[in-house]
């Protein structure tokens, strides 16, 4: 009796940690937390829209998020929370965010092996694990299904447009990792950058000369039609395999930069809409 007794004062504070009010600001993180019978306080806004959040996210409280913090602050505060699931897209916000006394974790995949690690990461840390190692295998399950029967792979070069600038996707992107599960061979003209993606000239997009060309606009929504009609009409990627045979995509969702649980749903959505593979 008394080791039960003192299992059990061991393990209540360890019940007791588990947070009870969460902002969870990437819909991975939100998506998860659902997944997992978790309902958040707060949500983070989604680049590309909400449709790719959980249904039982709707009428959550969502938070406007602005480079290089996140939310604001004070918006922040008012829900009160115990705990914010962050990514390192908003990691300089995070001291701020300490100092009011939430805890800050960042959990947010850049690499489709990373998806369920993480989800089990983020079940570890608000108590749920058993749902979490549930949903991980379930997630990962539905990846390798995805992945199942590819019989091509073409070139492919994905694009981010920042106005009328280009970046690449590179390998250490969630795209560019992304699209390489789904079967596409990654074009990234040599280019190397920490961050995942790097500056390309219409001159390299020539010379890489790909088969497939998928390009992501990147701006304020009001700007968005204006890129898509450039990066669709560029006189230079017209010329390339992809132009003369038709294949140059938008994908106007988020799908491509920012992670989800979804992920092999996105991996079919790639394959069918672009790869046709």
């Amino acid at each position: 009796m008394l080791a039960v007794a003192v299992a059990v004062a061991v393990m209540a504070p360890l019940a007791q940690a588990a947070p009870k009010r969460i902002v969870a600001l990437t819909p991975f993180t939100a998506n998860t937390l659902v997944g997992i019978g978790v309902k958040p306080v707060g949500i983070g806004q989604t680049l590309g829209g909400q449709k790719r959040l959980s249904k039982k996210l709707d009428g959550v409280r969502t938070l406007p998020l602005s480079h290089p913090n996140g939310p604001n602050m004070e918006q922040l505060a008012r829900l009160n929370p115990g705990l914010v699931l962050s990514s390192p897209t908003w990691r300089k916000g995070a001291p701020t965010m300490r100092s009011l006394d939430i805890k800050v974790v960042m959990s947010d995949p850049d690499r489709i092996a990373g998806v369920a690690p993480e989800i089990r990461k983020i079940g570890k840390v608000v108590g749920r694990r058993k749902q979490a190692r549930k949903l991980a295998a379930s997630v990962k399950a539905d990846i390798a299904a995805a992945r199942k029967g590819i019989k091509s792979r073409p070139k492919v070069l994905v694009l981010l447009g920042v106005g009328r600038t280009p970046f690449a996707f590179l390998e250490n992107s969630w795209g560019g990792d992304l699209v390489s599960e789904a079967g596409g061979d990654l074009l990234t003209a040599g280019l190397d950058e920490p961050g995942g993606f790097a500056r390309i000239s219409d001159e390299q997009v020539l010379k890489e000369d790909p088969d497939v060309i998928i390009a992501v606009p990147h701006a304020d929504e009001d700007d968005i039609p204006g890129i898509t009609k450039y990066m669709r009409d560029n006189p230079i990627w017209k010329v390339t395999k992809a132009g003369q045979n038709d294949r140059i995509y938008i994908s106007n969702d988020n799908s491509l930069l920012q992670a989800s649980t979804d992920t092999g749903k996105v991996i079919r959505s790639v394959r069918s809409r672009f790869l046709k593979n």
